[in-house]
């Protein structure tokens, strides 16, 4: 598991629902359910992946608006996949290219 990545994408997508949560409730609902998980990251408090099942959130995002904001959705897949130990997964790779394409 890479807690230099975990931590700085934790990070990223904490300042990114940070950003949107006055704007949008679904963000703010979504930040609060993530902030335990996003704080033990950023604190490097977390040493092994996870399963996808005990992520709080991790079927959130594409049940609500929030799915449209392509650089959220970005953000959250990568501390996503780095929860889980996933990088390295080739299908990863290739939603991580796609979406660079698209930027």
């Amino acid at each position: 598991m890479n807690t230099h990545t975990l931590k700085a994408t934790a990070t990223a997508l904490r300042e990114k629902l940070e950003a949107l949560e006055d704007q949008n409730s679904d963000a703010k609902l979504m930040l609060n359910t993530l902030r335990g998980l996003l704080l033990k990251a950023e604190n490097g408090k977390i040493h092994a992946p996870m399963e996808s099942r005990d992520i709080p959130g991790y079927r959130y995002l594409p049940e609500t608006n929030l799915q449209d904001d392509r650089n959220l959705s970005q953000l959250f897949a990568e501390f996503y996949m780095a929860l889980i130990d996933g990088e390295e997964w080739s299908s990863f790779k290739k939603f991580q290219a796609k979406n660079k394409n698209h930027d």
